[in-house]
């Protein structure tokens, strides 16, 4: 009986030191009945299983992951598929791609309502910082970006900032996408005027010299030289104006720097022939009459160029660089990015990552770049490649030319800002208002509209 009970107790000892050296393997020397959090707090795929911070960089989506991406711009599946949709389902065969758009019908606001939960959420710079927050879907990316040692610094940096600038110094959000203002010009039209094509570096000031040439009619036809996308003038504007204040909450139109933006809208157009070309068109700011082959040049958005009208022009038409302001020399436009952001619902997190990683990859920017996609790399290669694959022989690169000015800090007012000022540019157009009367309206509109929607 003392033999059998010798050895239990040998047994029990024996035991005790196997547990004992077990423990002492675990992370951070924890004993084995510790309450400590491990090292990976993540709930989606498990990148723990003695990986090492290192080898989380290699991580590959498992077979089988559904990774749903929401363009909450509304564009179209089909262009969604044409844009990347088709490179990602080559890039990672064993991954489901739901891609989906947001529409009238099913808006942002009813799939937040609905339950529906997705893995990217694309959506532009002047969008992103008021739909996020909004719903409570805003999720920092850093930790992620470190995690799998994604390299950002390959992307412009002043779209990295317009990012952190606007979401309080977090990354809700990666740029793969930039558009930015650029001049289009009709070189049958210079050619037949007998006008120098413009050159990139023109200043607005130079434009307005140019434009006049073309502010007469011919052969029973009227011309312009100049028409532009309003909207998009103010909110590009290259002086980096924000419509509200981050500091004060109000409007900035009593910033003196907005007369030179408005004065776009003011000086060209008070040549006799513009009036005359108004005064036929309903006394209405010119639109559209690029496209028509009426208007000599149009400063408006790049990703005009990859509309089918550009296709099917019949006249030779090539770019130039935006002009600038004497005001702000050798500054171009505002950029205008398009973001991909993992949602805080997503439960695919760390996979969503690696297809993000792979949009800003020089591979995929390259491709991106050709089809007509503006790259957001600063990689001269993907730059050189803009737009090659759907026209030859044009000036495209000059979205390049000038460095962006700096992102306008987004409100959720902006909206509303904005139209209290581009409603008068008409009359401004007209002369049937001064600059200094119509920052002083909406000065005071806007700031009205503000007390109202935030309830003071």
């Amino acid at each position: 009986m003392r033999k059998l009970l010798s050895v239990f107790v040998m047994l029990i000892m024996i035991f005790t030191v196997i547990l004992a050296g077990c423990s002492s393997g675990n992370n951070n020397n924890q004993p084995a009945n510790s309450n400590a959090p491990s090292q990976n707090t993540n709930n989606e795929q498990d990148m723990g299983n003695g990986e090492s911070e290192n080898e989380s960089a290699a991580y590959e989506i498992p077979d089988g992951t559904t990774i749903t991406i929401v363009n909450g711009g509304g564009t179209s599946v089909e262009k969604q598929m044409e844009m990347y949709g088709n490179a990602l389902k080559k890039k990672f065969p064993q991954v489901n791609f739901d891609i989906r758009a947001s529409t009238k019908e099913l808006n942002l606001d009813k799939m937040i309502l609905n339950g529906d939960k997705f893995d990217i959420f694309v959506r532009s710079v002047g969008s992103i910082f008021y739909e996020m927050p909004k719903h409570q879907i805003q999720y920092d990316m850093s930790e992620l970006v470190s995690k799998h040692q994604v390299d950002l610094s390959g992307i412009d940096p002043v779209l990295v900032q317009s990012m952190t600038d606007n979401a309080d110094g977090q990354l809700w959000g990666i740029p793969f996408l930039n558009s930015t203002l650029v001049l289009y010009y009709n070189k049958d039209m210079f050619d037949e005027f007998g006008v120098d094509y413009p050159t990139d570096g023109i200043t607005w000031n130079e434009l307005y010299d140019m434009a006049k040439q073309f502010n007469q009619a011919k052969d029973g036809v009227s011309y312009i030289g100049l028409e532009y996308s309003g909207h998009h003038i103010t909110k590009l504007n290259n002086l980096g104006l924000s419509y509200v204040d981050p500091n004060t909450g109000l409007s900035t139109y009593d910033d003196e720097r907005w007369k030179a933006v408005l004065d776009v809208f003011y000086t060209p157009m008070q040549d006799s022939g513009y009036q005359a070309f108004m005064a036929q068109n309903e006394n209405k700011m010119p639109s559209n009459q690029f496209y028509e082959g009426k208007a000599a040049m149009m400063v408006t958005l790049v990703h005009h160029a990859g509309s089918e009208a550009f296709e099917n022009f019949d006249f030779d038409w090539d770019m130039v660089a935006a002009p600038t302001y004497a005001e702000n020399p050798g500054i171009g436009a505002q950029a205008y990015p398009e973001y991909a952001a993992i949602p805080a619902f997503s439960e695919n997190k760390d996979a969503a990552m690696k297809v993000i990683e792979y949009m800003i990859s020089e591979e995929f920017q390259l491709e991106f770049s050709k089809n007509g996609n503006m790259p957001v790399l600063t990689n001269k290669d993907v730059q050189a490649a803009y737009g090659t694959g759907k026209f030859q022989g044009k000036n495209q690169t000059a979205v390049f030319y000038n460095p962006f000015a700096p992102v306008m800090r987004k409100s959720q007012f902006d909206a509303d800002v904005e139209k209290k000022m581009t409603q008068y540019l008409n009359d401004l157009a007209l002369g049937r208002m001064d600059i200094n009367t119509l920052l002083l309206k909406a000065k005071e509109e806007s700031d009205q509209v503000i007390a109202e929607k935030s309830g003071q």
